[in-house]
């Protein structure tokens, strides 16, 4: 029982109600008796000034056995009155009239009440009763003088009175509220650990490998909160092991395919299949694909290293503007190749950033690059660059066949390529686009692209690339 979040649950609750009560019910018989009390106490009070002034005005007459009897009824009528034995002592502690047959007064009650103090105490009265008692001493005044007392003893059981039929109804009531409290417990209880199983079921399946388990969320409190963040983990492990299913399949696809292109020559060159004159021919493709593997095996090491929390950038001033020149001129040869025209258009002659530099003119290299390569021949690169009160922008645009709305919010997806045939591009892995978002994430910085048709009815579109820096 107590190996569940449950049982141990009710277990503490049981402990506590039945300690509240059993506090609240001892309270509650302590309040009684001492009320109880004040109430006798009262009442005997009032008792006290007629028994006084009766004894006072016929203490002289006591040998009229008439006057005795009378004296003896009022008191036995007293007694009556307050549930309580009544005993009369004179001022050297002799007992003058007792309703309980009582011949002598303890002396401690005696000096007390002579002395003129009210004396209360349990106490057995000399034991003269086997039962404890609430013993009551009054003293009786004539003319300042103390003249004499009354012992006013009342048994436990006439104390109490009605105490049992009240302690039965508040036993009664106690436990009808620990029943229903231990029923409420455990209905809330179970609306606290059902989830708790769930989730503990839903974590076991997805150490099976069945991420596509969620959690309903019924409540907004913690519970509520800790299914939704739940959800969200699994939705994110989802994606996560999608991803590595595509990347799986996509590195093992981009590798595949040169290598198949490696051993196929170089089995052709060896066997003979392919003549002497064409090896230097397809020696060429050869190394073109091993030139292929080194980068794109580069390119891999450098996302997981950009992945890791470790990667630090070289974060120091530069000018924006330089590092786009040397970009421009890293790729002059591909540029003048497709006789492309290149229009570059700065802002301002400088215009100093807070960046990695070398990070940096990667990314410009790349998205000159692919604007080389989706370019149509002939036609136009832009290179521009400028600044808003906080921020560096660069875009990069050519004329080409574009990228369909589908396509662009997936353009940055690593190995994510527009053609799915990998017709267009046969030299890229899919990589530059995503290595470049994961520069700017890590600067904290955005990059997006834009694709619009260039013309009207001419299938040409006029595709930008573009990015953010912060000012230095």
């Amino acid at each position: 029982m107590f190996k569940s979040i449950l049982g141990r649950l009710l277990w503490i609750y049981t402990v506590i109600l039945v300690l509240v009560f059993t506090v609240m019910f001892g309270a509650m018989a302590g309040f009684y008796l001492s009320y109880t009390a004040d109430i006798l106490f009262d009442e005997v009070t009032r008792a006290t000034g007629s028994i006084a002034h009766m004894t006072i005005l016929l203490s002289g007459d006591m040998d009229d056995m008439r006057v005795k009897n009378l004296y003896d009824t009022s008191l036995v009528s007293w007694s009556e009155i307050v549930s309580s034995d009544i005993t009369v002592i004179d001022e050297n502690g002799e007992v003058f009239a007792s309703t309980a047959d009582i011949k002598t007064v303890p002396d401690e009650m005696t000096e007390t009440v002579i002395s003129g103090k009210v004396f209360r105490k349990y106490t057995h009265f000399g034991k003269y009763y086997d039962g404890m008692v609430y013993t009551i001493g009054m003293p009786i005044n004539f003319n300042g003088s103390v003249i004499g007392g009354i012992f006013y003893n009342s048994t436990v059981g006439e104390l109490f009175g009605s105490f049992g039929n009240f302690s039965q109804m508040l036993l009664m009531s106690c436990f009808i509220s620990v029943v229903l409290a231990i029923f409420l417990i455990f209905i809330q209880t179970k609306k606290i650990t059902k989830p708790i199983a769930d989730i503990n079921s839903a974590v076991l399946a997805i150490a099976s490998g069945r991420f596509d388990r969620r959690l309903p969320v019924t409540t907004a409190d913690e519970t509520g909160q800790l299914a939704s963040s739940f959800n969200y983990m699994a939705e994110s492990l989802e994606k996560l092991d999608n991803m590595r299913e595509s990347f799986i399949s996509d590195v093992s696809h981009e590798l595949r395919t040169p290598m198949t292109s490696i051993s196929g020559f170089v089995g052709g060159i060896l066997d003979g299949t392919i003549p002497p004159e064409k090896h230097n021919e397809y020696l060429s493709i050869v190394l073109e694909e091993s030139k292929r593997l080194s980068r794109m095996t580069s390119d891999m090491l450098e996302m997981s290293k950009m992945s890791s929390s470790e990667y630090k950038l070289d974060m120091k001033k530069f000018d924006l503007c330089e590092v786009i020149r040397l970009a421009i001129i890293n790729l002059e040869n591909k540029i003048d190749k497709k006789s492309l025209e290149l229009d570059v258009s700065f802002a301002h002659e400088q215009i100093n950033v807070l960046a990695d530099k070398d990070s940096i003119l990667r990314v410009i290299i790349n998205l000159l690059d692919n604007a080389i390569k989706f370019s149509y021949d002939n036609t136009k690169i832009t290179v521009s660059a400028w600044c808003d009160v906080s921020s560096a922008y660069v875009s990069v645009g050519n004329f080409g066949i574009g990228i369909e709305q589908k396509d662009l919010p997936h353009i940055f997806d690593r190995f994510y390529k527009t053609d799915k045939s990998r017709g267009k591009d046969k030299t890229g892995a899919g990589l530059g686009l995503s290595m470049a978002k994961n520069i700017m994430k890590l600067h904290n910085s955005r990059i997006w692209a834009e694709s619009t048709s260039a013309k009207e009815g001419s299938g040409v579109k006029y595709t930008t690339f573009t990015f953010s820096l912060e000012l230095a």
